[in-house]
């Protein structure tokens, strides 16, 4: 058993890049708490709201078999908890990796409710601490705003954003900007040139190996990650492992993670070299000044004195935001996912766009097939499929769109039903078509499941939808199975992931920029 209390509570901190901010903490920290366990334990969180307002948690990545109810997602498995009271999440641990935990509410992730989560399985994991590295470390990516989450939201839902996302001030590794911002902050923002606004360093110890579990938990920025005069070794994407590919940088979306293996040059007349995280800003729609988008974190190689750091080579940043090459990628051959993607029971095929709407004032609000997600009030959509609440009983929501309020789950929702009745197999494979006609790529993040990530393609405006014939260009061996992919710019993407009857529940499937899914970019499998 691993037991954690977590008292959220709003703190102001100053250290993260000099500019003071109102935060959402857990017990003071920032970035929250490291939980570690081992597979096979039972995880037992208290939360605390010390908050004004409702909060949860959600635990990114993991499989949450047979605990639906502890995902964490107002609206759809739980209420938030209320301000003053507390919830026990209670999971046990069904999978090994690297994963991460946050709030699913309103915009609190980004104002410092999120935190860095490993899942070891000592023994039975292809790559073993003291026999395959040396020692590991957590690089927790994050894009930094000054002003509060919720009046960036605001500010984005209005016609003076044009439907542009809010571009970041800074950025954070660890929790830490590599300097302070004070010479290019907003007058609106004081600043302080303060002591405690250091950057982020390791110590690597020369020839030691390491292992870098690098979580990008930012809300809108894709970041490249290198470490100057080093190869990086990929051997995990997401929480499953890979066979090792030796790369020299990797761009991550949000909600992504990856873990490399370094191994620190044993000589040489450097005693310090720069891992470097880079957000793409061709992803943005304008240029903010505040914002250095090189976020850089020092490792120190002990054993040398001098001090001179040395740039790597410069990586041309991609011009729209896309995966890492899935074609790099191979899972361990030991493993049961190694096998062939199976072959689909059920397709199902979404659109998702960002629309602007005379009716909402023009506001960018994100869209599934023309639903943007609204939960009924009073009753998450577990409670009703348990007969819990009557969803017709509830107090209708203004939709979005102008249309009546969902019959079975009130509110606006798109929930794809998956029965397990009258099916003579214990599980079924879904094919989800995603249509992206935007002018910008979406990293989908699916709750309760990993997807193969089968066929994804960006095209010209009106040219990139799916289309039958696609089927003969699907890759389906070697395919590493993620619980996050990027459907690319004016394109689409192709998963499967397979459903069983051991895993019931209602589960996710959203956009994980946090603009779009706060603006309703969210579906539903049930």
């Amino acid at each position: 058993v691993r037991e954690f209390t977590f008292d959220v509570a709003r703190h102001v901190l100053s250290y993260p890049d000099g500019v003071p901010k109102s935060m959402v903490l857990v017990n003071r920290l920032f970035p929250g708490p490291t939980i570690r366990a081992n597979k096979g334990d039972t995880l037992i969180v208290h939360v605390n709201n010390h908050l004004n307002e409702s909060t949860s948690l959600h635990f990114h990545g993991l499989h949450q078999r047979g605990t639906n109810s502890m995902d964490g997602v107002p609206g759809v498995t739980q209420c938030g908890i209320p301000p003053g009271k507390s919830l026990t999440y209670r999971i046990v641990l069904s999978q090994s990796g690297t994963f991460w935990w946050h709030s699913h509410s309103s915009t609190q992730r980004i104002d410092g409710m999120a935190g860095a989560m490993v899942v070891y399985d000592v023994g039975e994991e292809q790559y073993q601490l003291g026999r395959d590295y040396d020692d590991e470390v957590i690089v927790f990516l994050q894009d930094y705003y000054h002003a509060p989450g919720e009046d960036m939201f605001n500010w984005y839902l209005s016609r003076s954003s044009a439907g542009f996302e809010p571009v970041p001030d800074n950025g954070l590794i660890n929790g830490r900007a590599f300097r302070d911002v004070c010479s290019r902050t907003h007058e609106l923002y004081p600043c302080s040139s303060i002591e405690d606004v250091r950057s982020t360093q390791f110590n690597f110890v020369r020839g030691k190996t390491y292992r870098l579990r690098v979580i990008n938990a930012a809300a809108f920025a894709e970041i490249t990650v290198s470490l100057d005069r080093h190869v990086l070794q990929v051997i995990e994407a997401d929480s499953s492992e890979t066979e090792p590919t030796d790369i020299h940088f990797a761009p991550i979306a949000p909600g992504q993670r990856y873990s490399f293996i370094v191994t620190a040059e044993a000589s040489g007349a450097f005693s310090q070299v720069t891992l470097r995280a880079d957000m793409n800003t061709n992803c943005f729609n304008y240029r903010n000044p505040t914002l250095d988008p090189e976020m850089r974190a020092l490792v120190n190689l002990v054993d040398d004195s001098s001090s001179i750091v040395k740039r790597a080579t410069i990586w041309l940043r991609s011009l729209f935001c896309r995966d890492l090459d899935p074609n790099l990628l191979v899972p361990v051959s030991l493993l049961p996912h190694s096998d062939p993607v199976p072959p689909f029971d059920h397709r199902v095929q979404v659109w998702t766009k960002t629309l602007k709407l005379e009716r909402v004032n023009l506001a960018p609000f994100g869209f599934i097939n023309r639903t943007s997600f609204m939960p009924a009030i009073g009753a998450p959509n577990l409670h009703v499929a348990f007969g819990l609440v009557d969803a017709a009983a509830t107090v209708p929501v203004p939709t979005v769109g102008g249309k009546k309020n969902t019959e079975t789950w009130g509110g606006d929702q798109l929930v794809v039903p998956i029965s397990m009745k009258n099916e003579t197999k214990k599980s079924q494979v879904i094919e989800l078509v995603i249509h992206n006609p935007d002018e910008s790529a979406h990293p989908f993040h699916l709750h309760g499941h990993d997807m193969w990530l089968i066929r994804a393609f960006s095209g010209d405006a009106g040219l990139g939808g799916w289309k039958p014939k696609h089927e003969a260009e699907y890759v389906v061996e070697n395919v590493v199975p993620r619980d996050t992919i990027v459907v690319p710019r004016l394109g689409h993407a192709v998963v499967r992931f397979k459903v069983s009857e051991d895993n019931p529940g209602i589960w996710a499937f959203h956009c994980h920029v946090l603009w779009h899914l706060r603006a309703g970019m969210m579906m539903q499998f049930a």
